[in-house]
């Protein structure tokens, strides 16, 4: 389990938000795509497998319940897809970090 920065309140408001109008699971997963998508700014640095990468994008086709919430990489000029939660987002970029801690929650809770 993952050390919160953030209290279980503010996360389980957070995913409230996200999830209001939906009916199903598939609605409650997209909901929670959007909403991260919408929270983080991009482009920014984070860490794959131990190197840093751009984060340029959600792919949203690529994204589904079973495969989670894709995300665009780049490194050395070339593009990658990759899990959002496979990311470690850079220590001193708070807001994308919540957005992301806000996604791990989920994806351990619901």
């Amino acid at each position: 389990m993952r050390r919160r920065k953030i209290s279980e309140e503010e996360l389980d408001k957070m995913i409230s938000d996200a999830v209001v109008d939906c009916y199903d699971e598939e609605e409650e997963f997209m909901g929670i795509l959007y909403t991260v998508e919408a929270g983080m700014s991009f482009p920014f640095k984070a860490k794959a497998l131990g190197e840093t990468v751009e984060v340029t994008g959600i792919d949203d086709s690529l994204s589904s319940r079973g495969r989670g919430v894709i995300a665009t990489v780049r490194k050395q000029g070339r593009e990658y897809n990759m899990g959002l939660a496979e990311l470690e987002i850079e220590p001193d970029d708070a807001e994308n970090a919540k957005w992301l801690e806000m996604y791990h929650y989920w994806l351990e809770r619901y």
